[in-house]
């Protein structure tokens, strides 16, 4: 069973992870996404695509044989790494308490890098990264939604919801900010309406939902750049819908340094340059067990949500 960061941190007893996981785990995406730990460089699994005929018969008759059909999948894990060096003459002068700023910076990158690439993530751009659901849910997919060009309707948006299978898990409408506050915007228009509530997280917070569905918004990457905007075909932009859970969609990840999850590798001095070193390690990516565990609506304007 996949755990999400927080939950698989409550057994860890080595601080510099425990930090570095809790700066990882403080993203509203990375909160909610569980994750599989794998052994070796990837996982294989088996979708389902075609089933067996069935068919009632007769006394004394039979029915023809048939064979379900599935497709065998891979997905590999992606290695994401980074360095931070504090100058000698900065330990000297400020102390410990840089290197553990610099750590604390290493890590919020590494979570804008894997939520940015669990949108975004293309291999035919970048091949060492994973794809991302825009990829995997591209234009013309059978759980892709076509908006048109045009503004949301709420009609659309439960279209998308009843794309996606959630047996055994949640379902989260994942979106940028602006489409959050126009659904905010609707939920009070006379003629539009759209039930907008909130829900609780496992902190305890207030969440913002649509039929009782937690919406989760992305913000910006490590480049200030906005991770769902309206920078599609068109100025368009994308709403997803994600089931996660156990044989749906998660994360996955490997063994670094013995452990499953963010290893930190503390060097000290080194030779060649007056730093003191650490490397974070993270061999991450994403799997999507069951083909309708997430869906898109794609070709959204800026503008008004209607009925």
């Amino acid at each position: 069973m996949g755990l999400t960061q927080l939950e698989a941190s409550k057994s860890i007893r080595e601080p510099d992870r425990l930090f570095v996981i809790q700066e990882l785990a403080d993203d509203p995406l990375l909160a909610v996404i569980p994750f599989d730990d794998i052994d070796g460089m990837g996982v294989e699994y088996q979708v389902e695509s075609d089933y067996p005929s069935v068919a009632f018969r007769g006394l004394n008759e039979t029915v023809d044989s048939s064979y379900g059909i599935v497709n065998p999948q891979y997905e590999r894990l992606s290695f994401l790494l980074s360095v931070a060096d504090v100058d000698k003459a900065t330990l000297d002068t400020q102390g410990d308490r840089e290197i553990v700023k610099q750590i604390s910076m290493h890590a919020r990158a590494m979570r804008f890098k894997y939520v940015d690439n669990f949108i975004n993530g293309d291999r035919s751009i970048d091949t060492r990264a994973f794809d991302g659901l825009r990829v995997r849910i591209n234009v013309g997919s059978s759980q892709a939604v076509n908006a048109g060009t045009a503004a949301l309707s709420l009609q659309l948006l439960d279209e998308l919801i009843d794309q996606v299978d959630a047996s055994g898990g949640e379902k989260y409408l994942i979106m940028n900010k602006k489409m959050r506050r126009r659904l905010n915007t609707a939920s009070r228009a006379q003629g539009v309406s759209g039930f907008m509530g909130h829900t609780m997280d496992r902190f305890g917070r207030r969440v913002e939902a649509y039929q009782d569905i937690p919406i989760i918004c992305t913000d910006t990457n490590a480049e200030n750049q906005p991770i769902i905007g309206f920078n599609e075909a068109s100025s368009t932009t994308s709403i997803y819908c994600v089931a996660f859970g156990d044989q749906l969609t998660t994360g996955i990840q490997g063994r670094a340094f013995g452990n499953f999850g963010p290893a930190v590798e503390q060097l000290g001095l080194i030779s060649e340059a007056p730093v003191d070193r650490t490397r974070l390690h993270w061999y991450a990516g994403m799997a999507i067990y069951n083909g309708r565990s997430a869906a898109r609506i794609y070709g959204v304007t800026d503008a008004a949500i209607t009925a």
